[in-house]
């Protein structure tokens, strides 16, 4: 089983995922906070501030696998907020996991790297990076941060651009501009484990939407490198028509 370190694992993504691959992978979940009720036997929780490079450095030893996503994933943080969340935590177990041998980081990247585009305008990964707030300016650090690693110290690594991730449950009032970066759990579970255990990857950019009517993240790359076949689709999980 591969040993796999997800950080921000008691939030709603790593909680899912967990739920849904506990069977399959070894897991430990770093948080700074914790309940030991959350999860079954099978995992290991670890309580963690991740700006601490020592606690990242034991964190990461005997991991084949860090998926990344711990941070604060708020369009209106602060610089200071996403200094210490975004920058030196991310900065800290890219290191940790690079002196520890670990095979492979996945970071939880964000939609927001590229907001500053005009809303009519589909972004595929080779186009420049245009935040429009300090948390995306965050998330474009941590692709520059995982380039330097992937190519610098070997290390393989893959940046998912996170797009409106929600249960359809949850759905509040949105519009049509929201919808088109929706991204569906069950979707996103599908490509992190085609992100796991695809092989020979140096470096890549994934976005991670769902397969919405109109798509405002080309998703080509993500089917072609790791697999990914979104099944949801906002406009019609959500009657919407355009």
């Amino acid at each position: 089983m591969k040993k796999i370190l997800i950080t921000g694992g008691f939030g709603k993504i790593a909680k899912y995922f967990i739920k849904n691959f506990e069977e399959k992978y070894k897991i430990t979940v770093a948080d700074i906070i914790t309940d030991n009720h959350t999860f079954s036997d099978r995992i290991l929780i670890e309580r963690v501030d991740l700006s601490d490079a020592a606690a990242c450095m034991k964190l990461c030893k005997g991991i084949d696998i860090v998926i990344h996503l711990a941070g604060i994933a708020n369009p209106d943080s602060t610089f200071d907020e996403v200094l210490k969340a975004n920058i030196i935590a991310t900065k800290n177990i890219f290191e940790s996991a690079v002196k520890a041998g670990c095979k492979k980081i996945i970071y939880a990247s964000s939609a927001q790297t590229i907001e500053g585009y005009s809303e009519d305008i589909q972004v595929n990964k080779n186009m420049s990076v245009r935040p429009k707030n300090l948390y995306g300016v965050s998330k474009c650090f941590g692709e520059a941060l995982g380039a330097y690693y992937a190519f610098q110290k070997k290390i393989s690594l893959i940046c998912l651009r996170i797009g409106a991730y929600e249960f359809p449950q949850d759905f509040t009032e949105m519009n049509a501009r929201d919808l088109s970066a929706y991204l569906h759990p069950d979707d996103f579970n599908q490509l992190l484990a085609g992100c796991i255990e695809t092989e020979n990857i140096q470096y890549e950019i994934l976005n991670a939407i769902s397969n919405n009517t109109y798509k405002r993240l080309d998703i080509s790359q993500s089917k072609e490198k790791v697999g990914y076949q979104p099944k949801a689709n906002a406009f019609e999980l959500f009657k919407l028509k355009k």
